[in-house]
């Protein structure tokens, strides 16, 4: 039989994965797996698993958020051998989750990933560490990991919208350079964010028409600062539609760039702490690592499931 390794985050969300291990697990074993599962026991325990047992599996699965997700990324990058990766999105929000079109229904999820709808995607490195699809700093960065998990398990979804509020009563300004073969451009900004996604903090990225996660490219969004709340309003109101002519921030696409400022800016990799840094190197290494992909030509329905 072919060998599957099950990295499952028990305390990612709302704990929910705990109720369907055996469903899941009997989805795999019905797609033809020998399954091996494996319980995480702290932080960067994913990663330390995924890089010393890679060799040992003809396939991986994780369950958990994009925190896990990130980690057992990190882990196969550093592997020799790097087996394709299934996902189960078992956290508060699953950007990643929705842009491979997996559905949120852990049994669903483990269909998917059992399935041989392969797909090589694009994978980043920030300074010396690895993301999957976003590296950021500016307002509502700190939202994800600031908000304690407690609160995310009571209120999902709305705990970031919470904090996100409260963020905005203290925008801060970050004087950035930032170099790229596409662009360069020295100013200040709110917020920064190189991403490779549909979906960002469970909202749909400003045009979701142009992101391919395979093509080698990031899609950069720089912000530059707001006067008064009716500029913060109409600031988002270009967002939500996607008027990226807006001349409140600066869009373009990039596969290699750099941000240098005078201070420490904090940073955020897929939700996580990403560090505070004066320099930011960002490089993305094109088709890394194989997926398991889910249906992502009705992205709708796989948000919905």
């Amino acid at each position: 039989m072919k060998k599957l390794l099950w990295i499952v985050n028990p305390h990612a969300g709302r704990g929910a994965i705990a109720g369907k291990v055996v469903d899941c697990v009997s989805t795999f074993q019905k797609a033809g797996y020998d399954v091996t599962l494996y319980a995480t026991q702290g932080t960067k325990d994913a990663t330390r698993v995924a890089r010393e047992r890679a060799a040992e599996f003809d396939r991986i699965v994780c369950a958990g958020g994009d925190g896990t997700l990130n980690e057992v990324v990190t882990g196969l990058m550093e592997a020799q051998t790097r087996p394709p990766l299934g996902y189960i999105p078992a956290g508060t929000t699953n950007d990643f989750a929705l842009s491979l079109g997996i559905p949120k229904s852990p049994v669903e999820a483990a269909a998917v990933a059992a399935s041989d709808n392969l797909q090589a995607l694009d994978i980043g490195m920030f300074n010396e560490r690895y993301f999957n699809y976003i590296a950021a700093f500016g307002v509502f960065t700190e939202v994800s990991y600031a908000t304690p998990q407690q609160t995310k398990n009571v209120f999902g979804r709305a705990a970031y919208i919470i904090e996100g509020v409260k963020s905005l009563t203290s925008i801060r300004e970050h004087h950035m350079c930032v170099n790229s073969a596409e662009m360069t451009v020295e100013d200040d900004f709110i917020f920064g964010m190189v991403s490779n996604t549909v979906s960002v903090g469970g909202f749909k990225t400003i045009s979701t028409d142009d992101v391919a996660l395979d093509d080698g490219l990031y899609e950069v969004l720089l912000v530059y600062p707001v006067e008064n709340p009716m500029e913060l309003q109409w600031l988002a109101n270009d967002l939500l539609t996607g008027n990226v002519d807006s001349s409140r921030f600066v869009y373009f696409r990039t596969s290699q760039i750099t941000f240098d400022a005078k201070n420490d800016v904090l940073w955020t990799l897929d939700g996580e702490f990403g560090g505070a840094v004066k320099h930011a190197d960002i490089t993305n290494f094109s088709r890394a690592i194989t997926f398991i992909a889910g249906d992502t030509k009705n992205l709708e329905n796989a948000e919905e499931a």
